[in-house]
Order: C-alpha cells, then structure tokens, then sequence
C-alpha cells in the first residue's frame, strides 16, 4: 500500500506548465499537490488533479498514447481528462493552477 501512494511525494515530471511543448502532457507538482496537465497545440494548458477518482493513486503521463494512466488499477483517462478505460467511472477533476 505504501508503494501505492508514493508517488505522493516522489519528484514530479516538471515544475512549470512552461516545460511542455504543445502535444505534451505531464505531471505537474506545486508542493505537495500533483496536476496532470496537457498543452494542446494552441498552446492551451488544460490541468487535472492527477488522482485517480477510482482509488487515489497518482496517474502518470503515457507519452505514446498521449493519456494519463494509473498504474494501480489500469484506469486511462484523454488528454482531456475523460475516462477511456475503468475501472474509474468519472474522469479526472479539472483544475485551475495557481502560480
């Protein structure tokens, strides 16, 4: 379970929206919170929370696919945050960033 949720507080992919080029996704961290944020190639940022709503586990970007995954339950969320895959039956919760 403490593997789990490490991701918790592990390094996150980058530190600043700025670090994404557009068609690039990652996940975000400002302090202790962690967003699944996506730039869309009108250079748009579109941000998540990167908890999974199926159990809590942290989603983690997939470069090829261009989708947040969690590796806890297999659950797929669109750049977009929407559930492709369950076992989640919501998607992801869009947020707005502070700086």
């Amino acid at each position: 379970m403490v593997k789990q949720y490490g991701d918790y507080v592990t390094k996150a992919d980058i530190n600043e929206a700025d670090e994404l080029q557009p068609g690039e996704g990652a996940i975000l961290s400002k302090g202790f919170k962690r967003f699944a944020v996506y730039k869309d190639e009108e250079n748009k940022v579109h941000a998540f929370s990167a908890v999974c709503p199926h159990m809590g586990c942290m989603v983690q970007w997939n470069a090829e696919e261009k989708s947040f995954d969690c590796p806890c339950h297999g659950s797929r969320f669109t750049k977009e945050g929407v559930v492709i895959n369950g076992p989640a039956t919501v998607g992801l919760e869009r947020i707005k960033i502070k700086d």
